[in-house]
C-alpha cells in the first residue's frame, strides 16, 4: 500500500529538502527514521524542494509500505526517530499511482519580511500584475517551463511585519523570494511600477532580486482525492516544541533591537 505523510520542519540547520552527498538534508533525516523503523522500500516521492534555510508546514511525501506495518507509519511513530525540529503530524492512505509532486495540484508559500516603512498601496498594485498565467522567467533561477499561473497573492502587515501570501499551480526555483524581492523594491520606492511590469516580459530578460531564505515557509499542498488523518498529540507536541523556539528567538532579536537603538542615539558614549 502507499502512504502520504505531511511533514513540518524549520529549516535553519538543513541543506534543503533534497538529499545532497555528505551534507545534512530534511530529506536525509526522514529517510533513517523511516529505515530505523523498517516500514521504507526504496525511495520516497515529496511535493516540493525547500532550499537550503527555508522551512515547511505541509510538506508532503509518500512511500510504499507492507500493509501489515501501516501502523508504525502514523506521525507519532515516526516523530520517535526525528530530530527536534521536524515533525509528521498528518497522514493518508494514498490510492496506486499517487505522486506528491506529479498530483499536485496547488501549492501555497507564505513569506515574512520585517520592514519598516513600505509602501503597501504600491505593493497591492504591483501584486495584481502577477495574477494569472503569465511567463515569469524573470522571477526565476530556472530558464524551462517558466509559464505558470498565480491563483493568490495578498499582502498583510502589523507593526512592520509584511506577509506574502503566494498560491499557484507551480513554481520556479526561487520564484517566491523573487517576487517578494521585487514588491520590496517597489514598495520601499527603489523601483517604479514600469520596473516592476517590465519584469512580466521575458524577452527583456531583467532580474528580479532574491530575497533571503529565512522568511520562507511552505504551507500546504493541494490534492483531490487524499483523506487526511491528523494526529493530534503529534500536532500538540510540535507545538510545544514551535513555542520554546520562538521564546528563544524572540529574546535574541530583543537584544538586537535594543542594541540597533542604542546604537542609533546621538549621545551615546564611548
Amino acid at each position: 500500500m502507499k502512504v502520504a505523510l505531511k511533514l513540518a520542519y524549520l529549516g535553519d540547520n538543513y541543506y534543503g529538502f533534497q538529499k545532497q552527498p555528505d551534507l545534512v538534508t530534511v530529506d536525509f533525516e526522514v529517510r533513517k527514521a523511516l529505515a530505523q523503523i523498517g516500514v521504507i522500500h526504496g525511495d520516497f516521492c515529496y511535493a516540493g524542494r525547500t532550499d537550503r534555510g527555508v522551512s515547511a508546514l505541509g510538506q508532503v511525501i509518500d512511500f510504499w509500505i507492507d500493509e501489515d506495518k501501516a501502523k508504525l507509519t502514523r506521525p507519532r511513530c515516526v516523530n520517535g526517530r526525528l530530530p527536534r525540529d521536524i515533525w509528521t503530524w498528518a497522514w493518508a492512505v494514498a490510492p496506486i499511482g499517487f505522486s506528491a509532486r506529479w498530483n499536485a495540484q496547488w501549492r501555497e508559500y507564505r513569506y515574512l519580511l520585517w520592514h519598516l516603512g513600505l509602501d503597501m498601496e504600491k505593493m497591492h498594485a504591483a501584486a495584481a500584475q502577477l495574477l494569472g498565467e503569465h511567463d515569469f522567467r524573470n522571477f526565476s533561477s530556472a530558464k524551462v517551463d517558466t509559464v505558470k499561473t498565480v491563483q493568490k497573492l495578498q499582502i498583510s502587515e502589523e507593526g512592520g511585519l509584511f506577509v506574502f501570501d503566494i498560491r499557484a499551480n507551480g513554481f520556479l526555483w526561487n520564484m517566491v523570494r523573487k517576487i517578494v524581492g521585487a514588491l520590496e523594491k517597489v514598495g520601499s520606492g527603489q523601483k517604479e511600477m514600469s520596473w516592476f511590469c517590465d519584469l512580466l516580459r521575458p524577452e527583456l530578460n531583467h532580474g528580479a532580486p532574491t530575497a533571503p531564505a529565512d522568511g520562507l515557509i511552505l504551507m500546504d499542498v493541494g490534492y483531490e482525492g487524499l483523506d487526511w488523518q491528523v494526529d493530534e498529540y503529534s500536532r500538540a507536541r510540535a507545538a510545544a516544541a514551535l513555542a520554546a523556539t520562538v521564546q528563544s528567538r524572540m529574546a535574541r532579536a530583543s537584544v538586537a533591537r535594543v542594541m540597533e537603538r542604542a546604537m542609533t542615539l546621538e549621545n551615546i558614549s564611548a
